[in-house]
Parts: C-alpha cells; structure tokens; sequence
C-alpha cells in the first residue's frame, strides 16, 4: 500500500513539473519582451506659503521594457520609448529614476508657466490654477517578432474641458525599429486603406438598430474628409486597428474612435515580406 501511495506521489509530481515546465516554456515562446512597471503619484503646489493658489496632480504608471534576449533591440526599444513618453533630454537618465525625474521637469514648468498670473490673485480672487498630467503607458501585444506599446494621455490645464490622447507603435524585434505603414503596405495603399476604413467605420456605426437609418458618416458627426491613415495604429493576432483622438476626425464630445480592420480586410493591399505577414498567411479575401 505504501509502495502504491509512493508510486501515486512520484506521478503527480512528474505531472506538476511537467505542466509547470509546459507553461513557462509556453510563456517564453509567447512572450519574449519582459516589461516592470513603474508608477509614481505626486503634487506640486504653484506655492510653498499659499498653497490654495493651485496645484498640479501628477500620475505617472509606465510598463517599461527591461529585458530580452538580444541586448542591441533592448536598448533600441528603450531609447525609442522613453523618448516617446518623455523626450530626448530623458534618453540617458536611470531606469528608476526617469519617473521622478520627469515628475521635477513637469513641476517645475507648472511653476514657471503659471508664476506672473499667481501675483496678480488678490485675497477675494476665486482663481485658482488646478492641473493635472496623467500618463499611462503599457505594453498591448508581444511575441516573437511583434511589440505592441500604447502611451495613453490626460491633460486638465483648467480650460473648458481635458483633453486626452492614445498613441500607439508597434515595434519590429528583428532590430527593435518602429514598424511604418509604408513597411506594411505596397505603393500607393493609401486611397484604398482609406476607402476600407470609412466603411468599415460607417458599418461599425450602422449597427446599433438605432442609428440604422443614418447612411452617411456626416450624419454621425463625423468629418469623412479627415478620415485616412494616420499612423496611429495597434497590432493584433488578428487585426490592425486604427485609433483616431478626440478633434481628430469629430468633434470633441465624440471622442477617440478606434476602427478595427481584421487582416481579410486589408491582406490584397500588404507588401510581400512585411513585419506582419506571418500573421497575415491564410487570412486573406477567399
């Protein structure tokens, strides 16, 4: 009996190492860019002595890449990232430092920005210079060949309303380059690509039964004339989608507008060779 119950143990311990060992060999296939996050949340006040005058909320929370197995398309994603997210003067700062770092830059141009129009506040003055800056960055999709990033802004600069902004880039890990639409798509796409997302965009649309009726993108409030390729897109197993921010190509109580373009859609305008193509294979128009 003992014998039997060892005999039990031994296999599901093999059973357990063997399924442990499936899912991290699984991950490493899958995965091959390793992010950290990094998250800070501080206040800046435009004065020490008064600090009712006004004051900047900052929130920074950043998926930062810290890892992969060849080191020259780690460094090319981390320069290219942090000079997105923060400019090329932060290109040599520390890893754990660039957020408190950017957090000073920005406290200090709240300051600075806004120092003249503190001195005129009287005592009985409802003004108050109130900001905030948040800033989310993380990373949407990443295999072998492909890393998805999104940098997602909010501003309050204490006008008729905030204002917000997705920006998307998708990297190439043969050399950590940003992957272009012109890498993408053959010559002269764009009028077609164009045509693919207003329909697309306009079916999307139509789809609610309660807007059935309308026919035309106008009718929606949308600007047809602004819409086209903008270079501001994601990548997916399965589609490309084109993200549009608000005032880009609708007023501002629109809002962001995200197109989604499954590959069938799109393959016939793909160059032979692209980035994407081994997701592209046998998704073509049938």
């Amino acid at each position: 009996m003992k014998k039997a119950n060892k005999i039990i143990i031994a296999a599901a311990t093999i059973v357990l190492v063997v399924t442990a060992l499936f899912f991290v060999l699984r991950l490493k296939s899958t995965q091959s860019v390793l992010v950290e996050n990094f998250s800070l949340l501080d206040t800046v006040y435009l004065s020490v002595e008064d600090p009712d005058l006004g004051n900047m909320t900052i929130e920074l929370n950043v998926d930062f890449p810290v890892n992969h197995a060849d080191e020259n398309v780690l460094s090319n994603l981390k320069s290219s990232i942090i000079s997105k997210l923060f400019g090329d003067d932060f290109t040599d700062c520390p890893e754990d430092s660039l957020l408190k770092a950017y957090a000073a830059f920005l406290g200090k141009e709240y300051i600075d920005n806004n120092a003249d129009f503190a001195k005129r506040i009287t005592e009985g003055s409802l003004l108050s210079f109130d900001n905030a800056i948040i800033l989310d960055a993380s990373a949407l999709y990443d295999d072998q060949h492909i890393f998805s990033y999104e940098i997602s802004w909010f501003f309050d600069f204490g006008g008729a309303h905030p204002n917000s902004a997705h920006l998307f880039y998708n990297f190439d890990l043969e050399d950590g380059s940003i992957i272009t639409e012109d890498e993408i798509f053959i010559e002269g796409y764009q009028a077609e690509l164009t045509a693919i997302i207003k329909s697309k965009l306009l079916s999307d649309l139509s789809a609610d039964e309660d807007t059935d009726h309308m026919t035309t993108l106008e009718e929606f409030n949308y600007w047809p004339e602004d819409i086209k390729p903008n270079g501001n897109f994601y990548i997916h197993k399965e589609t490309i989608t084109y993200v549009f921010n608000p005032y880009e190509i609708a007023p501002y109580y629109m809002g962001e507008t995200e197109v989604i373009l499954p590959y069938q859609l799109i393959a016939h305008l793909m160059k032979s060779g692209n980035p994407l193509e081994y997701l592209v294979v046998g998704k073509g128009d049938k």
